[in-house]
């Protein structure tokens, strides 16, 4: 089956071929179709069209148990097409922990819906209706499929190599693309002389402003074509730490409320002035946390090709139709001209949310009149792409005479909004995100800002707790009002055996996203080193649709996590990435991997929240009140332990 944008229903219907097509209304969108949602073939398999992109987060098995569990078919009977912008609808991308929350209701309405209409009606019917809302899922208490842990429908593949990922893909007659990058960082193009490249057989190069790309019938012409090329660059310099900082506070802008926004950049309750000057106990500090790059274990790649169609493009993309968009804009082209054919991505952390690699496939692929493909190197992965925001947080608060916090000034310079919310009771408070300029290209990373915002908040907690000479799982508790967050605190401390040990331990927990978590960690010090011995971790997100699904999720953030707390950092010059490699970028190995026990809440009543980002925010916070209790070293910024 295959579509352009922009195709009737009936076109869409005729296809899919022999079967029903269903086609879900959404709520409160005026009657509009959502698209070309399920496919059933006459042998009885079903087949889910979706947006959303498999990253290795088990999207595409979560998504075909609601099919099976509301069509009362078994898991074997789904297959689950994703992120084709030529088949699929526009689910959203595949980001900020939505596919839970958001397409699994979607999904399961269509399934349930489907399920209804084959029992009242004629395949040749039901094709061409529309699906109105109001139709019954399937009770929690009823579930077959969901709440299981089914295993990942591509396991076998995955671990077998068959699975094909980006850089995997070919087509008839492809060629090779190289992008000639510069030396600096910031640079641009002042001469370039491209004759000895031309004169390699069957090499096409292209030049759009700072653009160099060669294409050619072998990779290894590519790189030689490259390589011959001789281009000089004005670079302009970057500014370093220790200055970043300041430059972050000479150049922030001040937030507005705007609580139309998923991540409002300014949160205010009460007068933190009147607060203060009701405080007996002052407390000031500053956290740091450097650039460091999502480091997937696979670099972008991807394929493109022109024809009578327009463009396709095929590749890993975390947002397809925004990708799709972006293209259509970079050729000026209209969108139904555009097709990206998604593929399983080999991870990106929010680093494949861009056009980049498409844009220069695309590029070469029209220069040359073939199929071009581009693949990054692993050098280009980390300078290249865009890497998380660096941060500068400020905290300044006042506690009560018996202990109680009444203030809160909190102030994240340049890394973002997400995890600003408090989860405590505090009568006087402002949480605010002033942008700041910045020198390196950022953009999202795995649960966005709640790891700088949650690392600042959480430690501060804990040096509040050490000031007020209570015990930080206590005056945690005495500050929440949240049932749900209290239980995962005690239900953690429990099984950890807070209090009890001779190890030093730390502690963290947050509501992030609707994930309700505590975590707990025993760690020793190898010099000013520290390694995590055991982790124990309580999460409560709601009903568990896919609980060893989500085991994984939670186990995987906390191993990332400890990355970003203990050692990662892109280090850089006034020029250029000094660690452009895994030789020289340090993430965690398995030798950094503590024991992980992870205590699942299951609430089947609560609709379920999404679980890929959240549970990295905590490992950092608690890693930073652990080297204190063994070193008594308040360390505020990460890495805790460089180098």
């Amino acid at each position: 089956m295959a579509r352009r944008a922009g195709s009737t229903r009936r076109e869409w219907f005729e296809l899919a071929g022999a079967g029903l097509l269903v086609q879900p209304v959404l709520e409160g969108a005026g009657g509009a179709v959502l698209g070309s949602r399920l496919h059933i073939a006459p042998g009885g398999i079903v087949t889910l069209f979706t947006g959303k992109s498999e990253l290795g987060q088990g999207s595409r098995t979560l998504l075909a148990q609601c099919v099976a569990e509301e069509m009362r078919i078994p898991v074997s009977q789904v297959r689950v097409v994703m992120a084709d912008t030529g088949r699929t609808p526009d689910d959203g991308g595949t980001f900020a922990s939505l596919t839970t929350p958001q397409t699994v209701p979607v999904v399961r309405q269509a399934a349930a819906a489907a399920r209804e209409m084959l029992r009242t009606m004629k395949p040749e019917e039901a094709m061409l209706r529309e699906i109105p809302v109001q139709v019954k899922w399937t009770d929690p208490g009823e579930w077959r499929v969901l709440g299981s842990s089914v295993k990942n429908l591509n396991g076998r593949d995955i671990v077998t190599g068959r699975l094909k990922y980006s850089a995997d893909w070919k087509r008839p007659g492809m060629w090779h693309g190289k992008v000639v990058r510069p030396d600096a960082y910031q640079a641009e193009l002042t001469e370039c002389d491209t004759a000895a490249a031309e004169r390699i057989l069957g090499v096409k190069v292209v030049r759009e402003g700072n653009f160099i790309g060669v294409a050619a019938p072998t990779a290894a012409a590519a790189e030689s074509a490259a390589a011959a090329i001789r281009a000089k660059w004005k670079a302009r310099d970057l500014v370093t730490p220790p200055a970043l900082y300041e430059r972050f506070k000479q150049t922030a802008v001040p937030p507005v409320a705007n609580f139309n926004t998923r991540y409002p950049p300014l949160l205010e309750k009460g007068s933190v002035a009147a607060g203060m000057a009701e405080a007996v106990r002052k407390h000031s500090a500053t956290y740091t946390l450097p650039y460091i790059a999502h480091a997937p274990i696979e670099p972008r790649a991807a394929v493109a090709w022109w024809d009578e169609n327009g463009l396709t493009v095929q590749g890993a993309s975390q947002v397809p139709f925004g990708v799709r968009k972006q293209l259509a804009g970079a050729f000026q082209i209209p969108e139904s001209k555009v097709r990206l054919i998604g593929c399983d991505c080999g991870s990106a952390f929010g680093g494949k949310h861009g056009p980049e690699v498409f844009l220069e496939a695309a590029r070469l692929a029209k220069a040359a009149g073939k199929p071009v493909r581009v693949v990054w190197s692993r050098q280009e992965e980390f300078v290249w792409s865009y890497c998380r925001p660096a941060a500068l947080i400020e905290v300044q608060s006042g506690m009560s005479q018996d202990g109680r916090i009444v203030a809160w000034d909190f102030r994240n310079y340049n890394s973002g909004a997400a995890g600003l919310p408090l989860p405590y009771a505090i009568p006087n408070y402002h949480c605010g995100f002033y942008r700041a300029d910045s020198p390196l290209r950022q953009g999202s990373y795995r649960s966005l800002a709640a790891v700088a915002n949650t690392f600042a908040r959480e430690a501060h907690m804990d040096e509040l707790a050490s000031l007020a000479g209570q015990d930080p799982v206590a005056f945690r508790l005495r500050h929440l009002e949240n049932p749900r967050l209290k239980e995962a605190i005690e239900r953690a401390a429990e099984k950890f055996g807070w209090g009890k040990g001779n190890q030093p331990s730390g502690m963290a927990c947050n509501l992030e996203k609707n994930g309700h978590m505590a975590l707990f960690v025993e760690i020793e010090m190898e010099g000013r080193a520290a390694r995590a011995r055991r982790v124990v971790m309580t999460f409560d997100c709601g009903a568990a649709l896919n609980p060893d699904h989500l085991r994984n999720q939670i186990t995987g953030a906390i191993i990332m996590g400890l990355g970003g707390a203990l050692f990662e950092e892109l280090r850089y010059d006034a020029k250029k990435v000094l660690n452009p490699s895994f030789a020289r970028y340090r993430v965690p190995r398995f030798s950094d991997t503590p024991r992980i026990d992870v205590i699942l809440i299951d609430r089947r009543e609560i609709t379920p929240a999404g679980a890929g980002e959240s549970p990295i925010t905590v490992i950092a916070p608690a890693l930073a009140s652990a080297i204190f209790r063994a070193t008594g070293e308040r360390r505020r910024s990460l890495p805790l332990a460089p180098g």
